[in-house]
């Protein structure tokens, strides 16, 4: 049973692997084959398979000082994380957890898919690294495997467990589950029951900014897609080639809902240094040729401070939709005004944790001199965040949070009976 759940760990490691590496791969080599692109090997297209799956881990790339297509270019780092790509990863490490979480024997099931897992990330690291291009290897083989054992142990721990006909419950899951029920249990009155509604609204403000930020660029590549197809053309490339250019930027889109979130909450963000794209300035350098950036305003308008309204808007109804999740906050404070601001703080504490990890994930360098700063500032963005949201959340939680009336029938319990009014 012991080996069963071992392999059953290094099979799943084994299917992150192919979804991740093998997928990217199977793209670039076919490219390869078919276009035969001047100066390209087996060696070069496995090497930047490999550095493609480092990336979308969050391993930054370095670049060495060197010439392109006959230009002197300085050193510089590649640390863009194609987000489309790692959340394919991470869902995939994710699932490879719930499959064990029926696993009586779950650490061994843990210790075949960590030890599967580190043992590609050492191979692959020494594939992509290079004189010209090369990655730190502690970097490369650490980053992949804390980022795998976490979601293969959140996977397995969370939900109910998937029991397999020969398996069953795990003392270790169990274990782990109620020693985080026991901290959640010992959270002092006045925060535990912030908690349930404080997640769900600011989630809720954070989803609704990343679904209006997704259809405003589905808008704008709409109504700007002859420039987009201009910028195809001029990339003169083949059906692969335009399949690949396309797939690298599906892989980034989600970069780019993040930074409509960052643009949603007035702050904007940055296409290259001395850039700025917000509702109030849009200055627009130099763009690299990537078909998508032509969706990109060239010129702010007046309208678009109507659109920082979204986040106040989702913050407001968002703590009016949690009312029902406030009954132990509306009976445990006393005073509508505490709760309110409780409540709200929370919210917007939640909302701005999650709106600084989002950005912080999706911003990075894409390359040299002025392209060493593309996205936004993660710790400007939470401020912005934080100040808007709470704003909305606080005044509707005087509705949401109001506390309940006395709890006559405790008053009778404790008093012997007799109730004061």
């Amino acid at each position: 049973m012991r080996i069963k759940a071992f392999a059953r760990g290094a099979l799943g490691a084994a299917f992150v692997v192919a979804i991740g590496f093998f997928s990217v791969f199977a793209l670039n080599i076919t490219t390869w084959l078919i276009e035969q692109t001047q100066g390209a090997t087996f060696q070069t297209v496995l090497q930047d398979s490999s550095r493609t799956w480092l990336s979308s881990h969050g391993v930054t790339i370095f670049f060495a000082e060197g010439k392109l297509a006959g230009l002197k270019v300085p050193a510089f780092i590649y640390d863009l994380i194609p987000l489309g790509f790692s959340i394919l990863i991470g869902w995939s490490m994710f699932r490879s957890g719930r499959k064990l979480s029926g696993e009586k024997y779950l650490g061994f099931g843990w210790a075949g898919g960590i030890l599967t897992y580190l043992l590609i990330s050492v191979i692959v690291t020494s594939v992509a690294v290079t004189k010209e291009i090369f990655v730190v290897q502690w970097q490369g083989v650490f980053i992949p495997v804390a980022l795998f054992a976490l979601l293969l142990i959140v996977g397995s721990v969370v939900g109910d467990a998937m029991l397999f006909e020969d398996s069953e419950p795990s003392e270790l899951r169990e274990r782990i589950r109620n020693f985080f029920t026991g901290l959640v249990d010992k959270l002092p009155w006045a925060i535990k029951p912030l908690i349930g509604p404080a997640l769900r609204a600011g989630t809720g403000v954070v989803a609704a900014m990343s679904a209006v930020s997704a259809i405003m660029i589905s808008v704008l590549l709409a109504v700007n897609w002859i420039e987009i197809i201009k910028l195809y053309q001029s990339l003169q490339l083949t059906f692969l080639g335009t399949f690949t250019v396309s797939t690298g930027q599906l892989a980034l889109m989600p970069n780019l809902i993040a930074f409509g979130n960052a643009w949603l909450t007035g702050v904007g963000f940055s296409v290259g240094q001395g850039s700025t794209v917000s509702p109030l300035v849009t200055e627009l350098g130099p763009l690299p040729a990537i078909p998508m950036l032509a969706s990109l305003p060239t010129s702010s308008s007046s309208l678009g401070v109507l659109f920082i309204l979204v986040p106040l808007l989702a913050a407001f109804f968002g703590t009016l939709l949690v009312k029902s999740h406030t009954a132990e906050l509306r009976f445990n404070y006393s005073s509508a005004t505490t709760a309110a601001i409780s409540l709200g703080l929370s919210i917007g504490l939640v909302a701005a944790v999650q709106m600084w990890i989002l950005v912080e994930l999706a911003s990075g360098s894409l390359g040299p001199g002025r392209m060493s700063l593309v996205g936004a500032n993660p710790w400007i963005v939470a401020g912005v965040t934080f100040a808007e949201v709470s704003i909305a959340s606080v005044l509707a939680a005087f509705f949401s949070a109001r506390p309940d009336g006395a709890d006559t029938e405790l008053i009778k319990r404790i008093s012997g009976g007799k109730v004061r009014k």
